[in-house]
């Protein structure tokens, strides 16, 4: 194999070479693009959950309350007992749980939703410590508050202000930003998760609706091994029955709208399409040059050249032509990839997973987690572009190896 002389072959048949190599290179940019997009489809459906450091979220749904007074459960979140986190717990693929008490507080001149929280556990809504704006966050062992910030403000509360609670008065200590924090269990009013739990386990109207003991939640928290999701998520059915909500990626996945389902569901066909694409334009452009080049075959053969020889020859021209096609497929893809990445994803967050009571203002509203796509190429993904090309040159060199067997010397010379 002589590369010089494949060099300058495919210099020399510059037109030929510069249109199967753009030819080539879209085909190899669409199988990255494609599969970069979906990969980000699923990374942004992961972002909601993310944020409070969970891979699963677990609600139980319950009656609506009887009387809107007091302390009393959403319907969509009632308890959660302790020994079935426990069970939980031990669930193969869990790594770690998190809790906290949502509640809904009527009081007699205002409404609150108070959420109880741990407040160092990194699983769950503990990462509110991240958007104090005001203030300081809640300090171990107090019975203390943190009010949400466009509250405080049209209620003029500030830190060193008072909050009274089903009969109970808090000091409030900070202001949280939650405009910035996660929009899963949005409060107004965020409590240490033993406080929350004493309120709930004294009031009556919700007791009637959901029996609840010291020690129980209402919201749970799940961090898990990423090829465990599913299989944990149909493990929790299995210890808190059928009828509770689990929330995975999945979950998130198939709110993002009938466009990214599709797009899901055809990137493979759609990245195979590309690579037949890719395929028949490597062999009909090879294939177009060993016709072309019939007469040179024949010549070195005569000269001395084996079939060998010159099949080496022809593959390594359509290597060498098919990897540089790959890079310029790979260099296009992330071209593409910098621009999709300046488009925004809106992911609406279920009401049920931050419920706030429909008769307040901005209740029942849809929130959204909105994020730039995170379009990115793995490396692994730039290296399988690349080597495919290869596999392409290579498999395309040896499709042509009997069309080169078959060119004979002294029947192209003859009409020379």
């Amino acid at each position: 194999m002589n590369l010089r002389y494949v060099f300058q072959e495919l210099t020399r048949q510059r037109r030929r070479t510069v249109m199967a190599v753009f030819g080539l290179s879209i085909g190899i940019a669409l199988l990255v693009i494609l599969n970069a997009v979906s990969l980000a489809y699923h990374e942004a459906a992961r972002a909601p959950l993310k944020e409070i450091g969970a891979d699963i979220t677990v609600q139980r749904p319950g009656n609506v309350p009887e009387e809107l007074s007091g302390a009393v459960f959403p319907c969509s979140a009632v308890t959660i007992r302790r020994d079935e986190i426990e069970r939980i717990g031990k669930v193969h693929g869990v790594r770690g749980t998190g809790t906290a008490l949502l509640l809904w507080v009527f009081e007699p001149n205002r409404a609150w939703i108070v959420l109880g929280i741990e407040r160092e556990n990194p699983i769950g809504p503990s990462i509110l410590r991240n958007f104090v704006t005001e203030g300081r966050y809640l300090a171990a062992g107090k019975p203390e508050a943190l009010v949400e910030a466009a509250y405080a403000r049209q209620f003029g509360i500030k830190p060193g202000d008072a909050v009274s609670i089903a009969g109970r008065s808090f000091p409030v200590v900070g202001l949280i930003d939650a405009s910035h924090a996660a929009k899963i269990a949005v409060a107004n009013l965020y409590l240490p998760l033993p406080e929350a739990q004493a309120i709930a386990a004294a009031s009556k109207p919700l007791q009637a609706v959901s029996p609840f003991a010291l020690g129980d939640v209402n919201l749970l928290f799940i961090r898990a091994d990423q090829e465990k999701i599913n299989s944990v998520a149909s493990a929790l059915k299995g210890i808190l029955g059928d009828k509770v909500a689990v929330a995975t990626p999945n979950s998130f996945l198939k709110l993002l709208g009938s466009f990214f389902a599709v797009s899901d569901k055809f990137t493979l066909v759609a990245s195979l399409i590309a690579v037949l694409i890719a395929v028949l334009i490597a062999f009909k452009t090879m294939a177009g040059n060993v016709a072309e080049r019939a007469r040179e075959i024949g010549v070195l053969k005569a000269v001395g050249w084996t079939h060998r020889n010159v099949t080496l020859q022809l593959l390594a021209e359509s290597v060498i032509q098919c990897f540089i096609a790959g890079i310029l497929g790979l260099l296009i893809a992330y071209a593409a990839a910098l621009a999709l990445g300046f488009m925004t994803v809106n992911i609406p967050i279920p009401w049920e997973m931050s419920p706030t009571p429909h008769f307040l203002p901005g209740g029942g509203a849809t929130l959204y987690k909105t994020l730039r796509l995170p379009v990115h190429i793995p490396a692994s993904l730039a290296l399988f572009a690349v080597l495919l090309s290869v596999v392409i040159g290579g498999l395309t060199g040896a499709l042509l190896s009997s069309h080169i067997s078959k060119i004979k010397p002294s029947e192209v010379l003859r009409h020379e």
